[in-house]
């Protein structure tokens, strides 16, 4: 093989190693990522006037469990998101003092549920946030008996 040919092909496959190392270091969760840098593009005043129930994240950015958690949330929220809406909420923020005191939360990460239209706040213990599947399924869980409630058949 001629020389030119041999080093179009190195760079060929050089091209194609950088660009699909690129392309996976993009798709990775970032696990040191703050929570705060996460943009879910839902305010809690925002998804408090939608009809969906909410997932809100009490968090602070120096909790490095709130910091392994959030690449599991982010996948939870793709996975509900036409059902929930998921906010996160900075605990040492002074405009969120109220609501943090309103809901106690005194350890990081904590996660409710909560439905503005039936005013009902459900508490996520933090043993079912070490997996996906498992916040997903008391997700569901809610969503469940939520449609119960519309049916009239929770309390039967």
């Amino acid at each position: 093989m001629n020389t030119k040919i041999k080093t179009f092909v190195i760079s060929l496959v050089v091209l194609v190693l950088v660009g699909v190392s690129a392309a996976c270091y993009a798709l990775m969760p970032k696990a040191d990522m703050k929570p705060s840098e996460y943009d879910l593009g839902m305010t809690y005043e925002k998804a408090a006037q939608e009809d969906k129930p909410i997932v809100a994240v009490f968090y602070v950015d120096w909790c490095t469990y709130c910091r392994r958690f959030m690449p599991r949330l982010d996948k939870v929220r793709n996975i509900n998101k036409n059902m929930y809406n998921v906010v996160l909420i900075n605990v040492e923020d002074p405009a969120n003092e109220k609501i943090a005191k309103e809901y106690r939360i005194t350890g990081y990460p904590t996660v409710y549920i909560m439905d503005p239209k039936y005013d009902n706040r459900v508490h996520i213990d933090g043993s079912y946030l070490d997996s996906v599947s498992s916040l997903n399924k008391e997700m569901q869980r809610y969503l469940n008996f939520r449609n119960l409630v519309k049916k009239g058949e929770a309390c039967k």
